[in-house]
């Protein structure tokens, strides 16, 4: 083999090599940016754990997105398996449920135990009633905003 095609076959394969990578760049869900905030009578609601499941009826269903509130009850998304930023455009079925920041596992009965959640939010969100179209570019309102005086028999809802 001559040095000639031993730098020719070198060549070919760097750019197979980098057209691959270069292609692989774009796979997988393409997805928006997705954030908003979560407020309980009238309080930002820290440590909410905000889900979009997809409500598409479409063969190929995009991947589950979450978050989670932060001390001003905003949140962004990001696709759970891959922690991709973001969701992908569509309709969603949205489940928001409080997470203990301090819960421990009880070593004994494999429980765990957490605090009394400091919202009462309602039976509806966690329910499958809530929905949300992520639109195609994304946004910065997908917000959530509940009155317990306004809502029927408020649930606890924890860990």
């Amino acid at each position: 083999m001559t040095f000639f095609n031993r730098k020719r076959r070198a060549l070919l394969g760097a750019l197979a090599t980098l057209l691959l990578a270069a292609f692989c760049v774009g796979c997988g869900p393409q997805t928006v940016g997705v954030s908003g905030k979560i407020v309980v009578d009238g309080v930002p609601a820290k440590d909410i754990r905000v889900v979009f499941q997809s409500a598409s009826s479409e063969a190929t269903v995009p991947p589950v997105a979450i978050g989670l509130t932060d001390e001003n009850g905003e949140y962004a998304l990001e696709l759970a398996e891959k922690k991709k930023k973001g969701a992908v455009p569509g309709p969603y079925v949205v489940y928001l449920t409080w997470r203990d920041p301090d819960a421990e596992e009880n070593p004994i009965e494999g429980q765990t135990v957490a605090k009394e959640p400091p919202y009462k939010l309602p039976p509806r969100a966690n329910s499958g009633e809530l929905r949300f179209d992520v639109p195609p570019k994304g946004t910065k309102e997908a917000n959530f905003e509940f009155d317990s005086s306004k809502e029927t028999a408020p649930a606890v809802i924890g860990v």
